[in-house]
């Protein structure tokens, strides 16, 4: 049975329990109250009974007729009592029916006592005839309100015994109800014990075993419902995992005797192509020097395009093994501080041409967690690049600095140098990709692309922001979450 339609049936036996459980403590409430109304009825007549006792008692002791008046309304009261009283049970429907026949033979009775007669009231001693009939009379009123006064008591016995049934039913009902509820809270909880949470900890178990490397872990769960079609869900995305791991290694497998393939390429290609062109170069160096002069100016022109381009040749080369060296590195991630790092390609350039007057702003304190040998070649490529586009800048001026934000820390290297066309920027970062005229600027069009790879392997990425003649500001970061920057003016111009 599938799980939501236990939990429907116990939704429902629960809802039918607790309604059945209600309806019964509701009818035994209004049976307590039935029991209630009988037994101030029964009250109203035994308070009647015994007005009509005191009555009686004063009319017999003094014959007045204001006694008699009293009687007959208290009769009346004792007679609209009797009429609305009903019991339930038998033995209580008997007694009250032998109690409205007493009260009326009471009644008679006390109607058969005559009026004061003239010689009771002017002192005269009556007949003893007179006088033996009327103390039988009163004997049997009396005697007859006293039982009348017995059948009330016993119908206020039947009265409490009903409300004391009722009130222990509600008691039994109680009971039964509170134990039908525990009941079915421990048999739902055996229901979930055995049917939810232990395949849930075999779940758990599964899971934890396939985190921890063991791919070959089934999960044999045989129940038709949802947990047990999650189970089977669970073994084959096991088995699925197993097969694209099994892919997967396989294609490492692959992948890395390809890199040692290309590796093994690139150095014999690269030894190979740097003998031919060293030649070139060379005879072509050579011819200038020994035959230079037999050559008219077209002709050493065209040698010394020949060592331009061999040498070109040659540079491209290397920055192609670098880039190479760069994407297979493996990385060693400690504390940097790119100040430094800055600081130490700043002076190297200004060493390398000290006739510039170039204005370097570096952050102090700048530090990052990162490869200290990648991060060194891509400041040393963007550091190089702003030394570069600034050699024409009348006051030239590149900034080094950070910002924090929110997301994260946001580096930036800022130049006031010829700056680029925004419209190119998707151009920046591939290989062999320029923006300037390599007779303005030289460059293989590498370095930048290396920047790229060394911020992508470190989980980062990099971005410029630059107009034409006002400069450029490279903006990276070493977390992919950080944007902050993105789509603003570059930092130095």
């Amino acid at each position: 049975m599938q799980i939501s339609t236990k939990v429907k049936l116990a939704t429902t036996v629960a809802l039918l329990t607790v309604g059945a459980i209600a309806l019964m403590i509701w009818r035994a409430d209004i049976e307590v109250d039935e029991a209630q109304a009988q037994r101030h009825q029964v009250g109203e007549i035994s308070h009647a009974l015994s007005d009509l006792r005191l009555v009686t008692f004063e009319y017999i002791l003094h014959r007045q007729e204001r006694a008699r008046q009293q009687e007959a309304q208290v009769a009346q009261r004792l007679a609209r009592s009797l009429e609305v009283a009903s019991f339930p049970s038998t033995e209580a429907a008997e007694c009250l029916a032998a109690l409205r026949k007493r009260s009326e033979t009471t009644h008679q009775l006390f109607a058969e006592l005559g009026p004061a007669r003239q010689d009771l009231q002017d002192g005269l001693v009556g007949s003893d005839l007179t006088r033996r009939f009327e103390a039988q009379l009163a004997s049997r009123l009396l005697i007859g309100q006293q039982e009348s006064v017995m059948d009330a008591m016993r119908l206020g016995d039947f009265a409490t015994e009903r409300i004391n049934q009722a009130q222990e039913r509600v008691v039994l009902v109680i009971a039964i109800g509170l134990s039908l509820l525990a009941g079915l809270a421990l048999a739902a909880a055996w229901l979930i014990s055995r049917g939810l949470l232990l395949p849930l900890s075999q779940l758990e178990q599964a899971t934890r075993e396939v985190a921890e490397g063991n791919w070959d872990y089934q999960l044999k769960i045989s129940a038709h419902n949802e947990v047990g079609r999650m189970a089977a869900y669970f073994d084959a995305m096991t088995r699925a995992l197993r097969e694209s791991f099994g892919r997967v290694e396989r294609s490492n497998h692959e992948l890395a005797a390809l890199n040692r393939e290309m590796e093994a390429f690139s150095y014999s290609v690269s030894h190979d192509l740097r003998g031919p062109l060293r030649s070139m170069d060379g005879f072509s160096l050579a011819l200038l020097e020994d035959y230079g002069e037999k050559f008219d100016a077209e002709g050493r022109d065209y040698l010394q395009r020949i060592r331009a381009a061999s040498q070109r040749m040659g540079r491209l080369i290397d920055e192609l093994l670098g880039l190479s060296r760069v994407t297979r590195a493996e990385l060693s991630l400690r504390k940097v501080s790119l100040s430094e790092i800055a600081q130490e390609i700043a002076d190297s350039l200004s060493q390398q041409e000290p006739q510039r007057q170039v204005r370097w702003e570096i952050e102090d304190g700048i530090c990052l967690h990162a490869d200290r040998a990648l991060i060194q070649i891509a400041m040393q490529n963007l550091l190089q690049n702003a030394w570069k586009f600034t050699g024409k800048a009348a006051q030239a001026l590149i900034r080094v600095g950070v910002r924090q934000q929110a997301e994260g820390m946001v580096c930036y290297v800022a130049d006031n140098g010829v700056g680029f066309d925004m419209n190119y920027a998707d151009r920046l970062f591939g290989a062999f990709q320029r923006l300037h005229h390599e007779n303005d600027f030289a460059g293989t069009g590498i370095g930048l692309a290396i920047v790229q790879r060394i911020f992508a392997r470190h989980g980062g990425r990099i971005w410029a922001q630059a107009r034409p003649g006002l400069g450029a500001t490279f903006f990276f970061t070493l977390t992919t979450a950080v944007d902050a920057h993105n789509g603003q003016e570059h930092l130095a111009g």
